[in-house]
């Protein structure tokens, strides 16, 4: 009685073997489609705008995608656009937008889809991105070129590892983005943000010490090493500004520091210059070079302004 018994056991244990093996391959597909899927961490900061005036300049965001091995990815459409103030989030501050699910890989750039201006019957529609004025001024629609159909584009490497995180920083600069078009009080927000993966990128901070000098209000300018020349200090054409090579800025504070992040790896030239109580162009007042910025670390530089070059 005992063989046919054991003959019966082995028969059910051969026929519940091939839905077990079936069931671990589908988990090992599961897992291998997993391990093809990464994060993107993506956070929004801002340099200074140079019109004090300026109280705000807002954007609202409907959408974000990458441009990766498939092409464009969607990495989040919020069901609740988000509304930012760019001006918020300076020297080192910055808006968390997103941490959406893409493909692994190498991507090239990422744009926001906006609630951009559009013109309707002469009526200003959607009106999520616009520049809002400290003395009362009514507020300006700010219109993206093309944004509807491209949305809003910032260039920039950076890979996302499977099963894993990658952080990286889009750097709005509205004092070269935000320009007034014609003599119709139009205003437009350009493509001049720079995509930083922060894994790559380092921080130069430090106290600005004036020496009882008086200033209404000292920006310092970042460069690549060796591209800064003075023409850059020239007064500007239609739609350009001073500086416009810069590769960051940051206004000193009431407490005199500064503190220029999201620097990629490199050397960098410092220029520390003064404009007036309205955001108006005063001169240089000196010039710091050869800041060398490495990935992960801040590079601590205190000013003194006898020292500038």
């Amino acid at each position: 009685m005992s063989e046919p018994k054991k003959n019966i056991i082995m028969k059910t244990m051969s026929k519940l073997f091939i839905p077990i093996l079936l069931a671990l391959f589908a988990f090992a597909c599961s897992d291998s489609n997993e391990a093809g899927k990464g994060k993107a961490s993506i956070s929004i900061t801002d340099a200074p705008i140079d019109d004090a005036n300026v109280k705000a300049v807002w954007i609202t965001v409907i959408g974000v995608e990458a441009n990766g091995p498939d092409g464009w990815n969607t990495v989040e459409t919020f069901d609740t656009p988000v509304k930012i103030d760019l001006l918020s989030y300076q020297n080192g501050e910055a808006y968390f937008l997103t941490d959406g699910e893409i493909t692994a890989g190498s991507y090239s750039e990422v744009r926001l889809l906006l609630d951009i201006q559009e013109k309707i019957d002469g009526q200003v529609q959607n009106p999520g991105c616009y520049i809002e004025y400290n003395d009362g001024t009514p507020d300006k629609p700010l219109f993206v070129p093309s944004g509807g159909q491209s949305g809003y584009k910032a260039k920039g490497n950076f890979d996302v590892p499977a099963g894993g995180v990658v952080a990286i920083t889009l750097d709005f600069d509205v004092r070269k983005a935000v320009v007034a078009t014609g003599n119709e009080g139009k205003y437009i927000l350009k493509p001049t943000v720079r995509l930083v993966a922060n894994q790559n990128a380092g921080m130069i901070k430090g106290d600005f010490d004036a020496e009882g000098n008086s200033y209404s209000k000292v920006v310092v300018f970042a460069y690549a090493n060796g591209t800064f020349n003075d023409s850059e200090m020239d007064e500007p054409t239609d739609e350009e500004v001073r500086f416009s090579n810069a590769v960051s800025s940051s206004v000193i504070t009431s407490t005199n520091q500064y503190t220029l992040a999201f620097m990629e790896s490199g050397s960098y030239d410092l220029y520390f210059v003064e404009f007036d109580e309205n955001g108006e162009f005063v001169g240089m007042i000196g010039s710091s070079d050869d800041v060398t910025v490495e990935a992960g670390a801040t590079v601590t530089l205190d000013i003194v302004i006898s020292l500038l070059n």
